[in-house]
């Protein structure tokens, strides 16, 4: 309950400081050994395809900041990572070094690749691999942008069990799906990525509630990542609650 009210005190600020269009959507839990980081992002439609920027803030401090962007030699630096998140954004003792150089904190921050960076990283690349959009939310208007389709009936029980139904929610990135964005005139072929394509070819599951009126969708590689379609409706969503660290030998256990 703290954790819901620090978040939507956060959110409203944030919104209001950057004057923000777009609407701020929960996007998961990201757990640390002293403190856990709490991630939401901002979609908006206004380019050829929606944009997300995230923003963080831990269970210590409900201040919500930009995750920043990252050069090439920090993403390999946090590719290298595996170990268990700290909590700690400004942490770089990653080597674990007995002696590390104390920082002035009278001083400007030292430029140095943080806990922060990695959060950047795994939050990006659980987004890349697990945000859905289930089949025909996502159309393609006469602009030529993709928008979220306002007449999407939603699911019906028979299609959500079938992960055919499911598509990422990124720019698509085979061939196929991206000359469909520029073929010219009203399009209503299948453009994103289809989650059936990933490998391995089992990392998705899918599967209903008691009731028969949720779908949902879980993926093995990212353990802790959960989508839902509610049947028959517009209403579905995802999100990640896990240490933010990926099943990497998932292909040896399917």
């Amino acid at each position: 309950l703290e954790e819901l009210a620090g978040l939507e005190v956060a959110m409203v600020q944030r919104k209001r400081e950057e004057n923000l269009s777009g609407k701020f959507l929960f996007w998961g839990k990201i757990y640390g050994a002293t403190q856990d980081y709490l991630i939401v992002s901002v979609i908006t439609t206004a380019a050829d395809f929606p944009e997300k920027k995230y923003y963080y803030c831990t269970t210590g401090d409900y201040t919500l900041r930009a995750l920043p962007s990252l050069s090439e030699d920090y993403e390999s630096q946090a590719q290298a990572l595996s170990v268990r998140f700290t909590g700690d954004p400004s942490f770089f003792n990653f080597s674990g070094a007995d002696e590390v150089e104390e920082e002035d904190p009278e001083a400007p921050p030292v430029e140095r690749f943080r806990e922060v960076h990695r959060l950047s990283y795994v939050v990006q690349n659980i987004d890349h691999d697990c945000a859905l959009a289930p089949k025909g939310s996502l159309v393609i208007d006469a602009g030529k942008r993709v928008i979220f389709n306002p007449y999407y009936p939603g699911l019906s029980f028979h299609t959500s069990a079938d992960l055919r139904a499911y598509y990422h929610f990124r720019m698509p990135e085979n061939a196929q799906g991206l000359a469909v964005l520029k073929k010219p005139g009203i399009v209503k072929a299948d453009f994103l990525d289809c989650i059936t394509k990933d490998t391995p070819s089992d990392i998705w599951t899918v599967a209903h509630d008691s009731s028969g009126s949720v779908a949902y969708v879980r993926n093995l590689y990212w353990q802790g990542y959960h989508f839902y379609a509610a049947i028959d409706s517009q209403e579905y969503g995802g999100a990640y609650f896990g240490s933010g660290v990926a099943q990497t030998d998932i292909a040896f256990m399917l």
